[in-house]
């Protein structure tokens, strides 16, 4: 294996970004063969150096990207000190799933499609803004949206002082029940969706994630996962 910088070898042997290793290692918390290396363009051999953070030794890891199904009631967190049922319990039969991690998240009693990956560049690029990745939704709530309500949300909505962008915002083909909503949103605050909704004078009954970037849930039943290849990645991305 050639050499590679040393930022690009911390982000494939943790969850973390490109940028998150560099201020690692500009931090002084990357050691290489027992010294401190503080420069982002130094090259470590990844067969022959010894790389530690916080005394553990890493080792560049396989890449694995899994797109699951949640159902309500489980928490998108790898573990849970009340002991409550995670993600992690739908990922059992996965081979070396100890090092998958959420990409964002999806509240207890919230459904549909959540990223799991020990990618840390990919996690980077579907969670930050600058990225510009899309995020569709299906929403009932408990009671029908009027006309004022529908028009606030296409004009956007603003949430802690930051104006959330509400693209394609459909509703129900039957006029006459309209309490059930689909919509696209760049953000990834938490409870974003519920907070929306709770300003205008709703209550969520039902939030169901299905689509990142251009990749769909529907084909995976919920509480199952498929692993991702290197188009369904691209989809996420929305490369293609």
């Amino acid at each position: 294996m050639e050499k590679m910088r040393l930022a690009k070898f911390l982000a494939q042997s943790t969850i973390n970004s490109r940028r998150k290793s560099e201020e690692l290692i500009l931090q002084g918390k990357i050691k290489v063969n027992g010294k401190v290396v503080k420069e982002l363009y130094f090259k470590v051999d990844p067969e022959k150096d010894i790389v530690e953070y916080d005394g553990r030794a890493l080792n560049i890891e396989e890449k694995i990207t899994v797109a699951l199904n949640k159902p309500a009631g489980y928490l998108s967190t790898v573990k849970d000190s009340f002991n409550r049922k995670t993600v992690m319990d739908l990922l059992k039969n996965l081979k070396n799933n100890k090092r998958l991690y959420p990409v964002g998240r999806l509240d207890y009693n919230s459904r549909g499609l959540l990223i799991m990956t020990n990618d840390g560049d990919l996690a980077y690029k579907i969670m930050h803004p600058k990225f510009n990745i899309e995020k569709t939704y299906e929403i009932i709530l408990n009671k029908n949206l009027n006309k004022i309500d529908i028009e606030k949300l296409r004009e956007g909505i603003v949430v802690d002082n930051v104006k959330v962008e509400i693209r394609d915002l459909k509703l129900s083909k039957n006029y006459k029940n309209i309490n059930k909503v689909t919509l696209t949103i760049h953000e990834g605050r938490k409870r974003i969706i519920r907070r929306i909704f709770k300003d205008l004078g709703y209550e969520v009954l039902d939030l169901k994630r299905i689509m990142i970037g251009r990749f769909k849930v529907n084909a995976i039943t919920e509480g199952s996962y498929k692993i991702l290849n290197q188009k369904d990645q691209e989809k996420l991305l929305m490369l293609n």
